[in-house]
């Protein structure tokens, strides 16, 4: 009896095992998870050739598309996650009372990402040129940055995380820009002097009155006409899948409930979208003026409540503001809306926007960089370069000569490498390129 149980034992262990690669002979793969799925390899190359990467490709295929994966993937993160309260993928933390929370935000919620000096002077920099070429062309700017969940709701953050002690990024940051005439908003603020809870449980962002709640903040901050959101009729449904949830449970995703409003005021698309998260939505409606909005993932929400209030209005997930859409669109209104744990990207992914013509300082120093560069583009020229090591300070200034006329760079910050270069961008009928000189001040 005790042979038979083993035998048993053995044979549903071999068959549990068999159930992802015979699976695909009685299910088919599984669906795909996202857009860049793969498919079946073939033996046998496109020229007729044999296909010397055929093993590799397999092995990939499997791991992505074995059969009941969904399901599996979910069996094995609800024993983690219910029983050992941990995640069982590394993108995702598991949290309290049912939460979860995007991994890349931890850096911030601990303080261990803190920006040197260097760049974090470079992220006011970038946004004190942007803010001066919007004052100069009559366009009013706002930067605003949208809170990490762990940041508003730290207490649902698992024991096992300890908050970092001090002042983070985004202190820091508001901090600096504080003694500026910037106009910019730290969300932080709103959210946090309100009663309830505006951010999903199970989904990295805010929900649909979070959005409006950051929506009349924006539309105040900039001084645009626009309805107190707060104030509109909305009823509550429970529809919304959470980004997080769809990572460690894809077989077992709970829908969250979320607002739904009713507007008085519509908008439409100038061209056939999938989503708000699509990388460029232009829009009109019988609103005033026109918007130019860069946003991530938190604007995608903020769309509907924003490109109501405007005639025209272009939605870019671009990680920095181009000079081809402010020529193509002509705003009145500028928005840079930026996630809290992309507060990197200020110093990392400048403006393209042209350098601002500059007095060089008496105490201006000569540098010679390894590779200073020139390229058109369009018309325009751009000139970019690495700084020596030991040449710049914190607060150091970067200025190119080109002829009689000096212009002040955008500064750039490799976070990896600590290195620090820097961007201008000028108008390529107004400069020569013949002899450009690079100072720091």
């Amino acid at each position: 009896m005790k042979n038979y149980g083993k035998t048993i034992y053995i044979v549903v262990f071999l068959l549990i095992l068999l159930v992802p690669s015979l699976g695909l002979l009685i299910w088919g793969p599984s669906d795909a998870e996202n857009d860049d799925a793969l498919e079946m390899p073939s033996i046998v190359s496109e020229e007729g050739e044999f296909n010397l990467n055929f093993m590799s490709d397999l092995g990939s295929f499997f791991e992505s598309r074995f059969a009941l994966r969904s399901e599996m993937v979910t069996g094995y993160s609800l024993i983690t996650g219910k029983i050992f309260s941990t995640s069982s993928q590394s993108s995702v933390i598991t949290g309290t009372n049912g939460w979860l929370f995007y991994t890349d935000t931890l850096g911030d919620f601990q303080r261990t990402n803190i920006l040197t000096g260097r760049q974090l002077n470079n992220c006011v920099t970038n946004l004190r040129l942007i803010n001066e070429y919007c004052n100069e062309n009559g366009i009013t700017f706002l930067f605003a940055l949208a809170s990490n969940k762990n940041t508003l709701y730290s207490e649902n953050m698992p024991y096992y995380y300890s908050a970092g002690v001090g002042e983070g990024n985004r202190e820091l940051l508001f901090k600096a820009l504080s003694g500026t005439d910037i106009n910019c908003i730290d969300l932080y603020d709103v959210f946090s002097q309100i009663d309830g809870v505006y951010y999903f449980e199970r989904d990295s962002h805010w929900n649909n009155m979070g959005a409006a709640i950051a929506a009349d903040a924006l539309l105040d901050s900039c001084g645009a006409e626009g309805a107190s959101y707060e104030n509109l009729q909305y009823e509550i449904v429970k529809t919304h899948e959470g980004d997080l949830e769809q990572m460690v449970y894809p077989g077992a995703v709970r829908a969250e409930e979320d607002y739904e409003f009713a507007f008085t005021t519509d908008f439409t698309y100038d061209q056939e979208v999938e989503s708000n998260f699509d990388y460029r939505i232009s829009t009109s409606a019988e609103g005033e003026g026109s918007l130019l909005m860069y946003r991530d993932s938190f604007g995608s929400s903020l769309l509907p409540f924003m490109a109501r209030n405007f005639e025209s209005a272009l939605f870019s997930r671009s990680s920095s503001c181009q000079i081809s859409d402010v020529l193509s669109r002509n705003p009145d209104v500028l928005i840079i809306e930026k996630a809290e744990r992309f507060i990197s990207q200020l110093c990392t992914n400048p403006a393209r926007l042209p350098s601002p013509l500059r007095t060089l300082p008496e105490d201006a120093t000569e540098i010679t960089p390894d590779d200073l560069e020139s390229a058109e583009a369009g018309d325009f020229i751009t000139v970019t370069g690495t700084l020596p090591s030991g040449s710049f300070t914190d607060t150091s200034i970067i200025y190119i000569c080109c002829g009689d006329l000096v212009f002040e760079a955008y500064p750039v910050s490799d976070i990896n490498t600590g290195s620090e270069s820097f961007t201008a961008l000028l108008e390529k009928n107004s400069v020569s390129t013949d002899n450009i000189k690079v100072f720091i001040a």
